[in-house]
């Protein structure tokens, strides 16, 4: 079995991101091996002077947990984390 494999049979939930004091090592592991790569056109602030960026998409799914709080999950690693928007 593959480490993706692995992966997908294990949910890891990290809690709500908004507490954490440090990043967990499951999340710096998604971020680095989790999604794909891809150039794309980015604005920094002058609508004429786009610049080409690599950017990473991530196949995650997002669900609402109410007005504040959204849930993510990896489709790819299986971690699944809590955002709190209310700022």
């Amino acid at each position: 079995m593959t480490q993706k494999e692995l992966f997908r049979t294990k949910t890891i939930d990290l809690g709500t991101m908004n507490g954490w004091k440090e990043r967990p090592q499951e999340y710096k592991d998604h971020l680095a091996n989790c999604g794909t790569e891809r150039i794309a056109l980015v604005y920094h602030g002058d609508p004429n002077n786009p610049t080409e960026e690599t950017v990473r998409d991530y196949n995650v799914y997002r669900r609402n947990l109410g007005m504040c709080y959204n849930q993510y999950t990896c489709n790819d690693c299986g971690i699944t984390y809590k955002v709190d928007s209310s700022g």
